[in-house]
């Protein structure tokens, strides 16, 4: 697979364009085996604990853009959450946003997922279509409650991801 990016000349003032590159994640990110049993990510944000590992199951989603430019990581939304394509007759070009909802609960509902190398930084690149990873897509997630984890931010370092 080809990256690339796009940086384009500009004048006084004007801003450069960049094409975000596509992260290259390890091939053992995306599990070919279900990993067990899960608890949803209200539950999770209950256990907000650095370095606990845990399973968690819901959606990319919370936000129109879920992911994250130029780092591998993305917002990640508790099946709470009404998203505008279980509204009958909401054509949302963006359901996974759960623009529906109010902001609170929004806010309450999701968290951050990350993919780190071995020394802890995190990768380069966005994640939006990488292995078929998209908004809206339903997952189970094994990793670690990530050290600089908030009570009102939770950040959790994903492992193993499992498509259902």
């Amino acid at each position: 697979m080809a990256s690339y990016i796009l940086i384009s000349l500009v004048g006084c003032g004007e801003k450069e364009i960049i094409q975000d590159i596509p992260a290259s994640i390890p091939v053992s990110l995306i599990s070919d085996i279900a990993l067990g049993d899960s608890i949803t990510v209200k539950q999770a944000r209950e256990q907000n604990v650095p370095n606990k590992e845990l399973i968690i199951e819901g959606f990319i989603g919370g936000r129109e853009n879920p992911f994250a430019q130029g780092r591998a990581i993305f917002a990640f939304g508790d099946d709470a959450l009404e998203t505008c394509d279980e509204i009958p007759g909401d054509n949302c070009a963006t359901p996974w946003d759960a623009c529906c909802e109010s902001r609170e609960k929004i806010i309450s509902s999701i968290l951050t997922i990350q993919i780190v190398d071995e020394n802890n930084n995190v990768l380069k690149g966005t994640l939006m279509n990488v292995n078929g990873i998209k908004g809206g897509l339903r997952l189970k997630i094994k990793g670690v409650v990530d050290a600089n984890s908030k009570p009102e931010a939770m950040i959790f370092n994903a492992e193993n991801i499992e498509f259902l």
